[in-house]
This record gives structure tokens, C-alpha cells and sequence, in this order.
């Protein structure tokens, strides 16, 4: 499970919801790069990040620290180190990144360097994201993560005590009042982006209203949904026919409630394709029968050794942080072989040899890009 700072307070007091220059700039070069096919005219405008595959909870569907998986299936603990993360930085800087999101395989708040890491990136103008369960958010840290110019989206999965405890079976019950509390400072504050994530599956489904609820009771206006993957060992927290059956239900009577409230979800785009997941399983290969992948021109993921790749389920390796610049990773022959076949999907109906592209992570990207170019739609800002 992947989870992915200006100095005055005159920057701090600005809304990272209102696209900025630097954003809009990122954004132009990456289209201009799509549109030439042939040249990358930008670097990366996004880029994940794993900071930390620590984690200090256990939600029941992790991937990585889930108490239904065997001991030697938990992702081992480790932090990048320091020099790595800063010398990733101010390379991306120098391409033009302008979002880097934060992640790993646990909780990237619980890296010791964390805070420091955001204000580097604020001092270099660029946007962190970052995934986060919020339980290491003392009021101290909210200070700071309250001036920061951020997008900081909770990972949730409940709208309520009890089943905040059910999806975290070895979390307290004043934990779900200490996150209710650091979601209402940090919106209060007006400064950074604060979203909410819920991962549906049997131990929550029936609560989507109470999300809502709890959404509205914070302030947080932007709340997203995604169904459970899992397999195997975590199969246990798949939903029945009949249970998926209710769920849709649900999320047909909250849609107008969360509209009603002036929240926006992703509820109308989990009712029309599932978000391309079914019994758990995600299905991407019709798509890119379809449309091809652009993601070679936008994003690139990088492992908590510096590890670069094309894309999060990529098994393609283009480098190390540390060992080769980005820049010369980024206009690599091996990354201009991803780009070529990763656009020809349509017409060579292969999937790119390497990529997971039945199960595509950034498949909703590729869909806004799409759409995008070809005039259906305007929103590359998602992307």
C-alpha cells in the first residue's frame, strides 16, 4: 500500500486551492510534451514519493500491515534517508516537479525528517501531498502543518467511533476525537487542502452516510471514495454480492445528501464503472483497448531507496536517485521505450511488458487526459 512550504506569512496565507502560475506552468509543458509525442518539455509534474513503510496502526485491508496477513507478507520498516530525500527534491525542483506526494508503505508523518522534508519544499515553492492517517498530529504539529501551503488527504475509513475501531483494530477510542479535532484545525485554518479518504469494505460499507455526516461536521469538503483491493489472505474483507448490492444503494442516497452539503466525491464515478475494481480485483486492460498512457510525460515513482519507475506497479527500473541525475533517468532510452509502447497500447493491443496495466493505479489520470485532448472535457486539473 502506497501512500502518497513558503517562508513568509504572507505565502502562508495563501489557499492552496487556487491554482498558482507555477502550476499552470507545470501543467502547460506536460501538455505541450503530450501533444509533440517526441519530447519531454517538462520533468515530472508529479511524483510520488516513499518516505516511510512504518506504520502505527493496523487497518484491516492494508496491504502492508494488515492483522490478517501471515508475519512474513507485513512490509518490513524503513525510512529514506535524508540526503536522498533532499537531493530528490532540489533535483525535481530544477525539472519543474511542481506536486510531490508523500507516501510508502506506511505512515509517512511517522518519518523523523517529515516536517523538515515539508519545509524544504515550501521554501522551494513546490506543493506536498501527502496521505495520512493524522494519529501522529499533536497540537503542537498542527501549528505547523496549519501554515503550510498542502494538501493533506486523512485516510479514514469511517465517520464514527465504532467503526474507526473496527477498521483499526488496534486503535483507542480517543484517537477517532484526536483526528476529528486535527481535521477541524487544519480546515479552520483556511491555509492548506484537506481531504478525506475512504477505502469501502465489509467493516464500513454500511456507514457512507456517516462519512458524510462527519465530513460536514469537520468542514472537510472533499471526500474520496475507493472499493477495497484484496486477495488472498485479505479476501476476508471483501464485500458479498448482496452487501455490494447495499452499498450502491447507499452511495445513490448519499450522492445528493454530500451535494446538498457542498461536498464534492467521486460517488457518481463509483456508480458508473466501480473505479474498475470488481470482487476486489481491479480490471484495466479494456481501457487501454481504448486510450493509451500518457503517464511517462507527467509522473514518476520513486522507491524509499531512490528507486525510479514510471509508475507505481511498474517492475521497469530507470535508475537511482544518488547513483544517476533524475534528469538524465527522466530522457533515458529505457524511459522513451515506456513512452512509446506505453501510447501504442491502442493500436499494438499490448499492454506495456513490465507495467500493470490490467490493474492501473493511474488509470483515472489517463481518462482526464484523454478527454482533455480530445476536447470532451476540462479537467487536466485533477490529474
Amino acid at each position: 500500500m502506497r501512500r502518497r512550504l513558503w517562508s513568509s506569512r504572507a505565502v502562508f496565507s495563501r489557499s492552496v486551492k487556487s491554482p498558482t502560475i507555477r502550476d499552470l506552468w507545470s501543467g502547460a509543458r506536460s501538455l505541450a510534451g503530450i501533444v509533440s509525442r517526441n519530447h519531454v518539455i517538462a520533468g515530472p509534474r508529479s511524483v510520488q514519493l516513499a518516505i516511510s513503510d512504518v506504520c502505527n496502526t493496523n487497518c484491516i485491508m492494508c496491504a502492508g500491515h494488515s492483522p490478517l496477513l501471515e508475519p512474513k507478507d507485513v512490509v518490513a520498516n524503513r525510512y529514506m534517508e535524508p540526503r536522498i530525500f533532499e537531493s530528490f527534491v532540489r533535483q525535481c525542483r530544477a525539472m519543474g516537479t511542481f506536486r510531490i506526494a508523500l507516501c510508502g508503505g506506511g505512515e509517512p508523518a511517522l518519518h523523523p525528517q517529515c516536517d523538515d522534508m515539508l519545509n524544504l519544499m515550501a521554501r522551494l515553492g513546490m506543493q506536498p501531498y501527502m496521505i495520512t492517517n493524522g494519529l501522529t498530529l499533536d497540537d503542537t504539529r498542527l501549528k505547523l502543518w496549519a501554515t503550510l501551503r498542502a494538501h493533506y488527504r486523512f485516510s479514514i475509513h469511517a465517520g464514527d467511533e465504532q467503526t474507526w475501531l473496527r477498521v483499526h483494530p488496534n486503535g483507542r477510542s480517543s484517537q477517532f476525537q484526536q483526528l476529528t479535532h486535527a481535521l477541524k484545525v487544519l480546515v479552520a485554518s483556511g491555509v492548506p487542502r484537506v481531504s478525506a479518504l475512504h477505502v469501502i469494505h465489509k467493516a464500513n460499507f454500511a456507514q457512507v452516510r456517516e462519512m458524510i455526516e462527519h465530513a460536514r461536521e469537520v468542514g472537510v469538503r472533499d471526500v474520496l471514495f475507493r472499493p477495497v483491493q484484496a486477495s488472498n489472505a485479505l479476501s476476508a474483507v471483501l464485500l458479498s454480492p448482496e452487501e455490494e448490492s447495499d452499498l450502491r444503494v447507499g452511495l445513490r442516497r448519499c450522492l445528493g445528501l454530500a451535494e446538498s452539503y457542498g461536498i464534492r466525491t467521486n460517488i457518481r464515478e463509483y456508480l458508473n464503472n466501480g473505479l474498475w475494481i470488481e470482487s476486489g480485483k481491479m480490471n484495466t486492460a479494456p481501457l487501454y483497448e481504448r486510450i493509451p498512457c500518457y503517464i511517462g510525460w507527467l509522473y514518476a515513482d520513486f522507491d524509499c531507496d531512490g528507486t525510479m519507475r514510471p509508475c507505481l506497479d511498474s517492475k521497469r527500473v530507470m535508475g537511482r536517485v544518488g547513483e544517476r541525475p533524475i534528469r538524465e533517468m527522466w530522457n533515458s532510452p529505457q524511459y522513451w521505450a515506456f513512452r512509446r509502447e506505453a501510447r501504442a497500447m491502442p493500436r499494438s493491443r499490448r499492454l506495456v511488458a513490465g507495467c500493470a496495466c490490467s490493474q492501473c493505479c493511474v488509470a483515472r489520470y489517463n481518462v482526464n487526459l484523454y478527454n482533455l485532448l480530445h476536447l470532451r472535457s476540462f479537467c487536466y486539473g485533477k490529474a
